[in-house]
């Protein structure tokens, strides 16, 4: 069976070498005969000036389309793998090597082209040997000699024989080319056998390598098989592994925001914190933290990693969605990985194809939420909703902690008698302020101010009394002041008032308005009613004093003066700069 296939491989690979000889072959042999016609036509006729041949134009016309039609007919047959080495194709070829010779035989100087009767043989002895192609030789030669003998009988036809008879010489000529050309196919012999012991010793690889490639296909079916069972083991591995990492990520970021919780007291410090965290350890477009506003009916951003002004505006003004605040006031964690901008305002045209929503919920208080954020669909899955799930919870107890912290912070700043702020914050502000203030280069004012006769009061109504006149001041003024103005009690009765970016007449007609209005005041308790009456110091910065300890000490020389002036009045200071 084996033998068989090998013998059909070899004659299929003979056919398509004969096939694309002969197409190449037959192409060339038309181009040189229709050349060699219009020569001879030339040369002999327009050129020559020799009568005009019919017979042999003809002839040699009739010899073209012959050659023609027979090669066409062989190239399709060979095409159709219709035609073989055998008889049909051996007869094929003898008409050729017939109509070339004849061809040659009608020109007048064909006997310089007697060379291309091998164009027919070539393409057999480059597919079949030396041996094979030589009998086919022999017959051109048969058919030149016989139409040299037959010259004399077919006048006004063959060319140069009727121009050279029986001319020995001639006929060498015509043994010398054939012989010329028997070398010529022996070297093609030659380069056949070579080709052929080639493509054999190349069989032979072939034959070598394809036994090579079973034996490698069977190894690498049975290394694909322990690679699908390495595989299983991988994919049990790589579970095994995410859910440690995921493990450790959970780990890591509550690790984090423990820390956080215990080293950060300042609340939009904390959640910028751990907006940073959710945002690396989640690898989310975006993260927000909103939380409710002091009246806790609105949601305010707080924190955000949006640096587009548009989209943060988008969002700000669309956090109160009642899709989120319903789900937040619920308790609800809402997850949506193929969003609908229609459905939820804050996402349009930010380009938000995923969204997660955690409630920041303590108890059955409320802060906020935390919304996170994708720009590809399908980024959120329940190990996402978990993890974050934990933060929010974690968050909300350090919200708690930096509210209480802050609260602790207002407390240990803040007179507990008066309710304004006491000596030692206003002296931290008041450093802060004027380190600015010398930065940028603006003034800073003080109001330094003294109630009049205040121990007459505490004598004749007592402490009690005068415990209510110092916290109805110090709350009149608070309610006076801009809000980023410092009202402190300074020590006893005394108070005073910074004014950041307040040049001294700013700052003199304020403390006028204000003596004003605490004059016009009555002071009411268990039947008790009294007016006091203040009197105030000013100094500036850095027209004034150029440091805190001078600012103070001018304002207080300032009121000073005032008291001196006969009281419920207001004094600006000398300039005391150390400059």
């Amino acid at each position: 069976m084996k033998k068989e296939s090998k013998i059909g491989d070899q004659r299929n690979a003979l056919l398509d070498d004969l096939g694309k000889y002969e197409e190449v072959i037959s192409n060339f042999l038309w181009a040189v005969m229709l050349f060699l016609i219009t020569a001879d036509t030339l040369t002999g006729y327009v050129i020559g000036h020799m009568p005009f041949k019919w017979n042999a134009f003809f002839v040699q016309l009739a010899v073209f389309v012959f050659v023609i039609t027979i090669s066409i007919y062989r190239m399709l047959k060979l095409r159709k793998e219709q035609l073989g080495p055998g008889f049909e194709y051996t007869l094929l070829k003898i008409f050729d090597i017939v109509f070339v010779v004849i061809l040659l035989s009608t020109m007048n100087y064909g006997h310089y082209f007697y060379f291309i009767v091998l164009l027919p043989i070539i393409s057999i002895c480059v597919t079949r040997g030396f041996s094979t192609s030589l009998p086919y030789l022999f017959i051109g030669f048969a058919v030149q000699a016989s139409l040299f003998f037959l010259s004399k009988n077919i006048p006004g036809v063959l060319g140069e024989y009727e121009a050279n008879g029986y001319n020995p010489a001639f006929f060498i000529l015509i043994v010398s080319v054939y012989i010329a050309s028997m070398l010529f196919l022996r070297l093609l012999g030659v380069f056949y056998k070579q080709f052929r012991q080639s493509e054999q010793d190349n069989q032979n690889l072939v034959a070598q390598l394809g036994r090579k490639y079973a034996q490698l296909e069977q190894a690498r079916i049975e290394k694909q098989e322990q690679f699908e069972k390495l595989k299983e083991i991988n994919i049990q591995l790589e579970d095994t592994n995410k859910k440690l990492t995921s493990s450790l990520a959970e780990f890591f970021t509550l690790q984090q925001i423990s820390q956080a919780i215990s080293s950060i007291f300042d609340m939009n410090e904390l959640l910028q914190f751990v907006n940073d965290v959710i945002i690396g350890v989640m690898g989310v477009s975006t993260s927000n933290i909103a939380l409710y506003g002091n009246n806790g009916e609105r949601l305010k951003v707080q924190v955000s990693n949006i640096r587009n002004k548009r989209d943060l505006a988008i969002l700000t003004d669309n956090i109160n969605s009642p899709a989120l605040k319903d789900a937040i006031e619920e308790g609800r964690t809402i997850i949506n990985n193929a969003v609908n901008p229609d459905e939820f305002d804050f996402t349009r045209g930010r380009n938000v194809k995923s969204f997660l929503c955690a409630p920041l919920k303590v108890k059955d208080k409320t802060h906020g939420l935390v919304l996170i954020e994708h720009s590809i669909p399908d980024a959120f899955d329940d190990d996402n909703v978990r993890l974050l799930e934990i933060i929010t919870q974690q968050v909300s107890i350090a919200i708690d902690n930096a509210s209480l912290y802050e609260q602790l912070q207002e407390y240990a700043n803040t007179d507990g008698l008066t309710q304004v702020y006491n000596r030692i914050y206003f002296q931290k502000r008041l450093k802060e302020e004027l380190e600015r203030a010398e930065e940028k280069g603006y003034e800073v004012s003080v109001i330094l101010y003294d109630i009049d006769d205040f121990k007459m009061f505490n004598d004749s109504y007592g402490h009690l009394f005068g415990d209510v006149i110092l916290k109805s001041i110090a709350q009149t003024v608070k309610e006076s002041v801009r809000k980023d103005d410092v009202v402190a009690r300074f020590g006893g009765e005394e108070f005073i008032i910074l004014l950041s970016h307040t040049g001294t007449e700013k700052a003199y007609e304020k403390a006028e308005e204000l003596r004003k209005q605490i004059a016009s005041l009555t002071i009411e308790d268990n039947n008790v009613t009294a007016s006091v009456t203040v009197s105030m110091g000013i100094s500036t910065f850095p027209a004034l004093a150029d440091t805190d300890a001078s600012l103070i000490s001018s304002a207080d020389r300032a009121l000073y003066e005032a008291k001196r002036s006969g009281k419920n009045c207001v004094r600006i200071a000398s300039c005391s700069r150390s400059k």
